[in-house]
């Protein structure tokens, strides 16, 4: 099963806690946000997740990496960071999903 992490917005009504950091890596309990989301996926039994990045996509991208710590594929969209919005976004990865699957915000 396949799901598509929505993850590229600036969190503006959240400063100044995502000055330096993105909204899905704004810490709860010692651990970002955006790790709830890849372990309740990986739980419902997703082996592959589409991250769609935009601000400093870098941390996100260096935290979670591959994603094998969790036990699934981790696969990024919008590395050369154009503005494409959310639909336009999940549409840019639908190509690659040839089944169901799951749209989280984080």
């Amino acid at each position: 099963m396949k799901a598509v992490i929505l993850a590229g917005g600036k969190g503006t009504r959240l400063l100044p806690l995502t000055v330096y950091r993105p909204k899905p890596m704004i810490p709860f309990f010692n651990r970002p946000l955006m790790e709830y989301a890849v372990q309740s996926l990986v739980k419902a039994g997703v082996d592959e997740i589409y991250v769609l990045v935009g601000y400093l996509k870098e941390r996100i991208m260096d935290y979670f990496g591959d994603g094998s710590r969790w036990g699934v594929r981790i696969h990024y969209s919008n590395k050369d960071n154009v503005k494409l919005g959310t639909a336009g976004a999940t549409k840019k990865v639908v190509k690659e999903l040839d089944e169901t699957f799951f749209v989280v915000s984080s």
